[in-house]
């Protein structure tokens, strides 16, 4: 039912996507992931198609795409290179998206365009190595001085943190004796950053992940002042609808991958294919991805509606993240000594998928915040019949 809310010409770009992948990302994944890099030259390439300006208005330099064909697109991405489609995933609906979703229209004007396109690359700055799913424990501080902010900052786990060329900043603008921290949102340039290092990573090894700083770097607020937890947990909805997505591309893709191997595999005079136990596994994966996906695209379609999604988001990432991990790694148990090998992509796919449990929210995390809706609802039903 999700399918009849795309489009002709949603379902034509879905078709270029795929032939992107095949012809622009195929030949070189194993080789990117040898290197643990993403050439900015697959970016451009990416901008030139509107990957990464998905979501954004026409008129702003974007294709306009409503979130169930964004999520389709990012399933098509996660099935190639689960590295590419988290970057561009979080390029979409974090830095682009803040700027697009809370800055005023003068933001919106300077920055989209070129993020929109690929000219521009985008990093979302929230993760400290003190605060993660705690963002009110964040310690970057931003002081206002004169018509103009300073900010100073230590950031952990930043996706495209060395190679963006703008980075949206969460940082503290209270005072310290604030029993509540006031958190808001900035806008800096990558020539106020200064890298720490690479982080390196379990899977999605290719995509950028750096430990960065700032040291009273000149900072534009983006959005209300004190407004930036509050907005940066709505634009973490929007980001964990991608993350389940290409989680269901990862799972597709190493589904797909053991299947065809269980037909060719032979073993007692007979093709694998044969025993119930490695169908059962086949079955399990099918069922679980399929599941998974009508929740991405639920989660997705009450976002293009202009609904609340907190608990669908958190119901699809953590469904599918962990479908996708099991998948995965019934799809390395389906090619046995050759699913632990690098000669198959299976276990590229185990440490990519799993990585989607731990990003924007652990799956400890989405489990506490369905729990909070699950009581929330309660509570309203005990008292309607009070």
């Amino acid at each position: 039912m999700f399918d009849a809310l795309l489009t002709d010409s949603d379902r034509q770009y879905l078709r270029r996507i795929e032939e992107f992948c095949r012809e622009k990302v195929d030949p070189h994944v194993v080789r990117w992931d040898n290197e643990e890099n993403l050439p900015r030259e697959v970016f451009t390439d990416a901008g030139r198609l509107g990957l990464l300006g998905m979501t954004a208005p026409v008129e702003l330099g974007g294709r306009g795409m409503k979130y169930v064909a964004y999520a389709h697109a990012l399933v098509v991405l996660g099935r190639h290179s689960a590295a590419l489609a988290m970057d561009v995933a979080a390029h979409n609906a974090l830095s682009l998206g803040h700027i697009l979703t809370f800055g005023s229209d003068a933001q919106r004007k300077r920055y989209v365009p070129k993020l929109a396109t690929g000219e521009w690359l985008g990093a979302w700055a929230l993760t400290e190595p003190n605060a993660g799913s705690d963002t009110s424990a964040v310690e970057s501080v931003a002081v206002q001085s004169g018509d103009r902010w300073d900010l100073t900052a230590h950031k952990m786990f930043i996706t495209q943190g060395r190679r963006s060329d703008l980075l949206v900043v969460m940082a503290r603008t209270g005072k310290p004796t604030d029993p509540k921290p006031e958190i808001s949102a900035f806008v800096v340039s990558a020539q106020h950053r200064q890298v720490v290092r690479k982080i390196f990573t379990y899977g999605m090894k290719s995509s950028d992940t750096a430990e960065i700083k700032f040291d009273r770097a000149p900072a534009e607020m983006v959005g209300e002042r004190g407004k930036g937890r509050e907005n940066a947990l709505s634009l973490l909805d929007r980001g964990r609808i991608g993350i389940a997505a290409l989680a269901v591309g990862i799972g597709r893709a190493a589904l797909e991958a053991a299947a065809a191997y269980a037909l060719k595999r032979k073993q007692f005079s007979k093709p694998i294919a044969d025993f119930q136990a490695v169908q059962w596994m086949l079955a399990d994966s099918a069922v679980e991805l399929d599941a998974a996906e009508l929740l991405v695209l639920k989660a997705a379609a009450l976002e293009d509606a202009g609904k609340k999604c907190s608990r669908e988001a958190s119901c699809a990432k953590l469904y599918a993240a962990e479908a996708a991990t099991r998948a995965c790694n019934r799809a390395v148990q389906v090619l046995g000594g050759r699913g632990v090998s690098r000669d198959y992509p299976v276990e590229r796919y185990l440490r990519d998928a799993k990585i989607c449990e731990i990003v924007e929210g652990t799956s400890e995390v989405q489990r506490l915040i369905v729990a909070r809706h699950v009581l929330k609802d309660a509570q309203a039903a005990e008292g309607s019949r009070q």
